[in-house]
């Protein structure tokens, strides 16, 4: 029996299907997810999250960070971005990291520990998802 993938952002289901098994970069390093799994809850770090589907197929994207939880062969994973790597546009998020660093340096005098904070977990994020997307793309 496979175990059921869900993926949901804030604004839609993004994935839904049956799976195989799932990998995934958790808080303590990266984890398998078969069926039959044990019970549990994890925070994941912004990267890949692959699966290979009841059918057979692999299927990579790149998550942004949330949070995993495992229970009666149903994973459900709650976080803000999934992307395919054909989705992931380079130009626009070299953009958005110079446009963050460019404020980082220019308005750190003015900014907010916690905006100075979320620039920089942004501009993080937007290195993992080139760090992905350059992987996808010589395979």
């Amino acid at each position: 029996m496979p175990l059921h993938l869900k993926i949901i952002t804030p604004l839609r289901t993004a994935v839904e299907a049956d799976a195989l098994s799932v990998v995934i970069t958790a808080s303590d390093g990266q984890i398998e997810v078969l069926p039959g799994h044990t019970s549990l809850i994890t925070s994941v770090g912004d990267g890949e999250l692959s699966y290979r589907s009841a059918q057979g197929k692999e299927v990579s994207l790149f998550v942004g960070g949330g949070f995993l939880q495992v229970e009666n062969d149903n994973a459900l994973l709650v976080t803000d971005t999934v992307l395919a790597a054909d989705e992931m546009d380079p130009s626009s998020i070299n953009a958005a990291i110079e446009q963050a660093r460019n404020r980082l340096r220019n308005e750190s005098s003015i900014l907010s520990r916690e905006e100075q904070t979320r620039l920089e977990a942004g501009i993080a994020q937007q290195l993992a998802m080139l760090e992905y997307r350059l992987k996808k793309r010589r395979h």
